[in-house]
């Protein structure tokens, strides 16, 4: 059945990238009316857009009965455009810029004469884009080249309003990992990656995105709000824009470097003191940027090539950690992570035909860290990835053909492939066995992670104030996941509509292998033994997306003044869990698991867009839009993981003691073993689940569970200000439907008896002032007893009407400035989460927010945030470059955010429960939302650049200094009650200095 359903869909998709083929999303397009001196639309114009950007050299269309045109698929670039008739003067408008996702509007008069007769006029480059509605943000090459940037795809919205990392991006320092964008309520799972307009997110589980070579691009775009149909996601899209070569041999070369000599030292008095306790800041070591390119021609106008090369290495230091340790063993301990990606690509586009053109690009990535760990953990406790087993890669092609200057159909497919492992350290990493092959290896069985919520001194730590995670990682995983994506669509333009009708599908497998050290992790509490996680490894999950399959129809209908972008999207996906056959652990027996089909079989969910664009005044300069848009949430192999068998994990009860019969105490029993630090089996309690380790899953979801939605509303203002200036304006709200919860059919609220704690002291971090009211009883639950044994069986994941809503307000203003640009934005919002629907624990444990990722209440008297003061907070970002004489020029980049949101939990000891038989282990959420942030952090980044040229080469050496105020603002805290409360663990990167140096030729 399942095999009829995917071979019908392959069907339909190879039928539709025949007859249907793919029109691209990165297409820029101009469009306008023809008049005659009375004002009179006249039909039958000839207009030719030429530019030396298409390689194909020139597109032309006609102009309609209403004497309007439209000409697609066009590239970024300066145009020239001709307007021809029998019987009337030659219009020739010379330098239009075009950038990337724009529609310029230019409008042509003509005059009754002959041919031969030509007038060229001038007029500005319009600056408003009066017919879509779509948020879109053009970052270009030379903001790219001549700010003080990061030359990171994945920090391109720090130039966009309304976006943010999660993680600050100083010079580059997060080249090496996600950086985790969001903006207008939707978190990062949203985000979209695309190279001329095909995806190439991972199939992995958060979506991720991928590395990718910034040399290509010769624009990128940022697109936050108003997607049209073509588009399946609502978060933030980039879309690269990558160079075809041209007709010319050209190339550039970036080398650019800072070392840590050159980093300030930003600690200041408040952050030595307790309960800050920094010592020594977050920072690098390095940061290395290494890139060059060469373009031209294998025949011209024929064929283009374009290659490109990187290394990137970025050595980081964690906060109070040097560079070396020397261990209570004496020994030496390289603590940096140390960590380096370098890939190659190569691009070619075939002109086939003066109507046919075929493009591809291809670029494998390798990826090395030596160790990968974070503040107070053992660095030998850290991952380790070589690059024979992290390598990756990401390609497109696509196929063009205008068929006439009515009908452009085009194809393509991308994919994208990661393959990454993260090993134990290699001088710590032991065998499960010895060499015989079945006697347990006595190194492995004491080597499982050791875990504390506070700095936790002990001879085992590196460091002399103690570690958070100590003896090893414990886990070697091995991941390799395969994107697929098809897509495929034909577009019928008049000088009236520009309709699309399109489909993309997008599957691939997901493999991931994890064994672990011991098969568990010891978990401390203010180190005192608390629980152990035990692990069912070692276990492999296989699961595969059959398809992920999208079909739409989107228009574009100009009348008069008025542009209506009405368009459907429909979206199907399907997965599975293929079968595996495992060994034996520790705490499972040898396993094998049959493959498990429609997990889930979504079809048929309706995403309607619709959004209209008013030229208020008729001359292309001010613009209102309106936009309504549904998207479901984008999916991967990561939903199917969720319900597969292979890996699964428990807390249970361990307090390095021989336990009582009953598994909740010491039994008293005094053994060679007690309070050696090593969990033994009869040292740990019996699972909560009677389904761990056995052939069924302990998790699954409801069959009518639906797929999580989001809607959007947007009304925006736009104004050319003169030739060089505009300014927008926009308000954005979001909605969403469809939430899950996993709940614990066999467990519920009433299944806890409550109890009454005093509030912990929390004096040791004063900034928490009254956040938490000091004195007033806790209210805590305990799970009874007689269903302890029902707490890890009967997961299912259903649909519940919790919330997550997001209001905001943009306000942009950019422009040129005699060679240079100037973009500023301000930005206020709020997101408010609701989630209250938690029937099985009225502790209301913490959660993850749908949009910052902040920790919530799942259930409990802090789960509706409409009942709390939450604040708008506000961001501003400013940047700009201008020449100087002498050829200098400068530039600069601002960004100022507010703090993000604190939460502070309290994990009560075993001790502290009646009768001091705890059932479960709980934690709860202290402050009431709203009341305390982390400090808003300011980041300024400046540089100078020198400019030479000799005959086609432009050279130029230049200095960035980011964070020029050295600001040192908090980022994290530990905010677990205990010893450790308040102790910061990542600061802002101090003040650094990048010398560079750029030739293009």
């Amino acid at each position: 059945m399942m095999s009829s359903k995917v071979g019908k869909v392959m069907l339909a998709v190879l039928a539709c990238l025949v007859l249907l083929p793919s029109l691209a999303a990165a297409q820029s397009q101009i469009s306008g009316t023809v008049k005659d001196e009375s004002g009179g639309v006249l039909p039958g114009v000839t207009v030719e857009a030429a530019s030396p950007a298409l390689i194909e050299k020139s597109k032309s269309t006609v102009s309609d009965a209403n004497g309007r045109y439209q000409i697609v698929d066009l590239r970024q670039g300066t145009y020239k455009l001709t307007f021809t008739l029998a019987g009337f003067q030659t219009v020739v408008r010379d330098a239009v810029e075009l950038s990337a996702n724009f529609t310029a509007t230019i409008n042509a008069d003509m005059k009754v004469g002959t041919l031969e007769e030509t007038i060229t006029v001038s007029g500005q480059t319009p600056l408003v884009d009066v017919q879509q509605a779509a948020k879109t943000q053009v970052i270009t090459r030379d903001i790219i080249d001549s700010l003080p940037s990061t030359r990171n795809i994945m920090s391109m919205g720090n130039f966009v309003p309304g976006i943010r990392l999660g993680t600050p991006d100083i010079g580059g320092s997060r080249s090496m990992e996600q950086t985790n964008p969001r903006g207008h309520g939707l978190g990062t799972t949203h985000t979209v990656q695309q190279i001329d307009g095909m995806s190439v997110n991972s199939q992995e589980t958060s979506n991720q995105q991928s590395y990718y070579d910034d040399a290509l691009s010769a624009e990128v775009t940022v697109t936050t709000a108003a997607q049209t149909a073509e588009q399946q996601s609502g978060g933030m899209r980039v879309n690269a824009i990558p160079k075809d070569g041209g007709n010319i041999v050209s190339g550039s070369i970036f080398l650019g470097g800072e070392k840590h000599a050159w980093q300030s030292n930003n600690i200041n008095a408040y952050l030595r003191a307790a309960p800050q306790n920094i010592t020594s800041a977050n920072g690098d070591v390095h940061i290395q940027n290494f890139n060059g390119s060469l373009g031209g021609p294998i025949k011209k106008d024929k064929v283009w090539f374009f290659i490109a090369a990187r290394h990137i290495s970025t050595d980081e230091l964690v906060a109070n950690t040097p560079p070396f340790l020397i261990a209570p063993n004496g020994e030496f301990v390289r603590s940096l992570l140390d960590q380096y990606i370098r890939d190659t690509l190569a691009r070619a586009t075939w002109q086939i035909s003066q109507k046919n053109k075929l493009a591809a690009f291809f670029q494998r990535t390798w990826k090395r860290k030596g160790k990968d760990f974070t503040f107070g953990q053992d660095p030998r406790s850290g991952t380790q990835r070589d690059p024979h087993h992290g390598h990756y890669a990401i390609g497109d092609g696509k196929y063009t053909s205008t068929l006439t200057s009515k009908i452009l159909l085009e194809a393509g497919y991308s994919t994208a492939y990661q393959h990454w492992t993260g090993f134990v350290q290699p001088q710590i990493d032991y065998s499960r066995y010895l060499a015989d092959g079945s006697t347990i290896n006595p190194l492995w069985f004491a080597n499982g992670t050791r875990t504390d919520t506070a700095l936790n001194i002990n001879p085992l730590c590196a460091y002399s104030f103690g570690c958070t995670q100590w003896v090893s990682e414990g886990a070697d995983q091995r991941t390799e996941d395969t994107r697929h994506y098809v897509a495929g669509a034909m577009s019928y333009v008049t000088g009236t509509h520009n309709i699309k009708f399109g489909v993309q599908d997008s599957f691939g497998p997901v493999h991931v292998y994890t064994d672990r050290q011991g098969d568990v992790t010891e978990n401390y509490v203010n180190n005192k033994p608390s629980t152990v996680t035990v692990y069912s490894t070692p276990a492999f999950t296989s699961v595969h997306v059959n398809y992920d399959l999208g079909y739409y129809v989107q228009d574009s209908w100009t009348m008069k003044r008025l542009t209506l972008n009405p368009g459907l999207r429909v979206e199907n996906f399907n997965s599975q869990i293929d079968p595996v056959a495992l060994p034996a652990g520790r705490f499972v027996p040898a396993r094998f698991f049959p493959a498990v089909t429609n997990v889930p079989n979504w079809n048929g969910d309706l995403a309607p867009r619709f959004s209209a664009a008013y030229d208020v005044f008729g001359d292309g300069k001010t613009a209102v839009k309106f936009g309504w848009s549904k998207y479901w949430e984008p999916q991967t192999g990561g939903f199917a993981n969720r319900y597969a068998p292979g890996l699964q994990s428990e807390s249970r009860t361990w307090f390095d003691c021989a336990l009582n019969a009953a598994g909740n105490a010491c039994s008293g029993v005094n053994l060679p073993t007690n309070g050696d630090g090593i969990a033994q089996d009869n040292e740990i309690g019996p699972s909560k689940s009677t389904s761990f380790g056995s052939l069924v899953a302990n998790r699954t979801f409801d069959p009518s569970l639906k797929r999580q939605s989001n809607e959007e509303t947007m009304v925006t203002i736009s104004r050319q200000l003169s030739s060089m200036f505009s300014v927008s304006a926009g308000y954005y709200h979001r909605s969403f439907q469809n939430l899950t919860t996993t709940d614990r059919t066999n467990i519920r609220q009433s299944d806890y008896s409550s109890f009454n704690l005093a509030t912990p002291d929390f004096s040791a971090d004063p900034t928490i002032g009254s956040a938490i009211s000091a004195g007033v009883p806790l209210t805590m639950y305990n799970l009874n007893p007689a269903k302890t044994s029902l707490f890890g069986t009967g997961l299912v994941d259903l649909n519940v009407p919790d919330q997550s809503i997001y209001n905001g307000l943009d306000v942009l203003v950019q422009g040129r400035l005699r060679g240079g640009t100037i973009l500023g934005s301000w930005t206020t919002e709020r997101n408010v989460s609701v989630f209250c629907s938690n029937q099985n624990d009225p502790n209301g444990p913490p959660i993850g927010d749908l949009y910052s990722g902040a920790s919530v209440s799942n259930g409990g008297r802090f789960c509706d945030w409409r009942q709390f003061h939450i604040p708008f907070t506000n961001e501003f970002k400013a940047s700009g470059s201008y020449p100087l004489p002498l050829a200098f020029e400068v530039g600069a980049v601002l960004q100022s955010y507010a703090g993000t949101a604190r939460t502070i939990t309290y994990t009560p000891g075993a001790t502290l429960f009646p009768g001091g038989v705890r059932t479960n282990s709980e934690q709860i959420i202290l402050n009431p939302p709203g009341t305390l942030y982390y400090p808003r952090y300011n980041q300024l980044d400046l540089n100078l650049r020198k400019n030479f040229r000799a005959g086609r080469k432009s050279y130029s050496l230049q200095m960035d200094v980011f964070n020029a105020l050295n600001g040192s603002a908090i980022t994290a805290r530990n905010d677990v009650i205990g010893g450790s409360l308040g102790q910061v663990q990542v600061i802002l990167v101090g003040r650094l200095m990048r010398l560079a140096f750029q030739m293009r030729f």
